[in-house]
């Protein structure tokens, strides 16, 4: 059966790639992740009796990235089979074909069977370690996608000094079926930021020197401690709910909630399903009132946060950050917050682009530390 495609050249490039490693970098809109998740259902198409993963660092994340995208184009094709989808396994079959989809928190997952086809979504969020595990498994071909929003990687080190690897950069305008509206907004990064520019818009390395949390560690879990919440509403960007511990003048924190087009009644039965404790402090951003008395309403124990940006940052800055390794989407963010630059200086005031983990960790931590002190504190066990 023949498949009718609406393809960009990032496509065409990797399907044409005979290499071992084929490295896609890019900026947003790029059609990266897309491309690739067609290359795959055509490879599918033209072979039998392979086993194709898609991977990334967490389930979660996959299922809303490339996972999805994967199945929007079958149906869109019209050649999704329900039947052919073990939904529990999380593994389609086509023609013969296995493409299974699991996250790095699968360890079993990463450890287990052969396979011949690999594509890494985000794979800068790996660790060296998973990425060699992997790739041992692996018979034929590997390949990645990532924004290049670190400036030194393995990526850069291990796979791109390879006779055997490919790179392939795009940018938005590699994709002539982007929306014009979705064009103005990278566009508009060249306003903000050189740096956001450089690497969201141009797909180029970024450079760390206005970043602006530049030392915080992976835990594995968070510690006994003083617990607060930090709240940050959304609905195009990400609604961001982030529980923070406090312990001996270190800051612990997790990502909890991190989820675009949720209204408030969905929050609220999220926060519920997750039985987050009502008497928590929880801190929320003060411009939406109505929501923070919705939720208040609900029995949560939940204030406006005070939202000095500078003086918020500064409280965190001055406490060392320790960050759940599991937080995917805290760990991007943290990884790209920089400062604005004018003219080659650099200013006072954060980028306003993903900056919602980041936000909500600050309403959480600053708010906390400068609440009435007759304010009682509530202990939480390990997470």
């Amino acid at each position: 059966m023949e498949l009718t495609l609406k393809a960009t050249r990032v496509f065409n490039e990797n399907y044409k790639a005979t290499e071992r490693f084929v490295v896609n970098q890019g900026g947003t809109g790029s059609s990266k992740s897309y491309s690739l998740a067609q290359l795959f259902i055509v490879k599918a198409q033209q072979t039998q009796g392979k086993v194709f993963s898609i991977v990334r660092k967490s389930m979660p994340t996959l299922r809303a990235t490339a996972m999805r995208d994967f199945f929007n184009i079958l149906q869109g094709l019209g050649v999704y089979n329900e039947e052919n989808h073990n939904k529990t396994e999380n593994i389609y079959t086509m023609h013969g074909n296995e493409i299974e989809f699991f996250g790095l928190d699968e360890p079993q997952k990463v450890r287990s069977r052969r396979r011949d086809y690999l594509w890494i979504n985000e794979a800068n969020e790996l660790s060296q370690e998973s990425f060699r595990q992997l790739n041992m498994r692996t018979n034929t071909q590997i390949f990645m996608d990532f924004n290049p929003s670190d400036e030194f990687h393995w990526i850069y080190d291990d796979v791109l000094t390879r006779k055997d690897a490919r790179l392939i950069v795009s940018t938005y305008k590699d994709n002539p079926f982007l929306p014009k509206e979705i064009v103005k907004e990278i566009e508009h990064f060249k306003e903000l930021d050189p740096n956001y520019w450089n690497i969201y818009g141009l797909g180029q390395r970024g450079v760390s020197s206005v970043r602006i949390y530049t030392m915080w560690e992976l835990i594995d879990s968070l510690p006994e401690g003083e617990m607060v919440y930090g709240l940050d509403f959304g609905w195009n960007h990400p609604t961001a709910l982030t529980r923070v511990v406090l312990k001996d003048d270190d800051v612990y924190t997790q990502e909890v909630i991190y989820e675009s087009y949720i209204t408030n009644q969905d929050l609220i039965k999220k926060m519920n399903d997750l039985n987050i404790d009502k008497n928590t402090y929880m801190f929320a951003d003060s411009a939406e009132p109505q929501r923070i008395e919705e939720i208040k309403k609900a029995g949560y124990n939940i204030y406006p946060a005070d939202k000095d940006v500078k003086k918020g940052i500064d409280t965190i800055k001055s406490r060392r950050l320790f960050v759940d390794k599991a937080s995917t989407n805290a760990i991007k963010e943290l990884k790209s917050y920089s400062w604005k630059t004018k003219d080659d200086r650099v200013l006072d005031e954060p980028v306003k682009i993903r900056d919602d983990f980041v936000d909500s960790l600050r309403y959480a931590v600053h708010s906390y530390m400068n609440k009435p002190k007759k304010a009682k504190a509530y202990t939480t066990k390990p997470f």
